[in-house]
C-alpha cells in the first residue's frame, strides 16, 4: 500500500500493461471505470475516494486489473493474446 496511489498512477499502470499487448484504450475510459470502481470501493468501506487510494490499493494493482481484462478478453476470444 503506497501513499501515492493515485488514479493517474494506477491508470498508468493499467495502460502499460494493455500496451505491452497491443492492446489500446482511451485514458479517459480507463480512469473514468477506476473512478467508479474506487468510488464503490468507499461507499462500501464508508471512506473516502482518497483513503481508499492511500489505504486500500494496493501496488501493483492497475496491472492486476490489465490481467483481469486480458483474461476475459481470451475468454470471449476477441483477440488472442498471450498474457506472461
Amino acid at each position: 500500500m503506497s501513499p501515492e496511489n493515485t488514479l493517474a498512477r494506477l491508470a498508468d499502470e493499467f495502460l502499460a500493461a494493455m500496451n505491452r499487448h497491443g492492446v489500446h484504450i482511451d485514458r479517459p475510459v480507463v480512469e473514468q471505470e477506476m473512478r467508479e470502481r474506487i468510488d464503490a470501493i468507499a461507499e462500501v468501506l464508508r471512506l473516502d475516494t482518497q483513503t481508499v487510494l492511500r489505504d486500500h490499493a494496493q501496488d501493483g494493482w492497475g496491472r492486476q486489473m490489465a490481467a483481469a481484462a486480458i483474461e476475459q478478453i481470451r475468454q470471449d476470444r476477441l483477440l488472442d493474446i498471450n498474457w506472461r
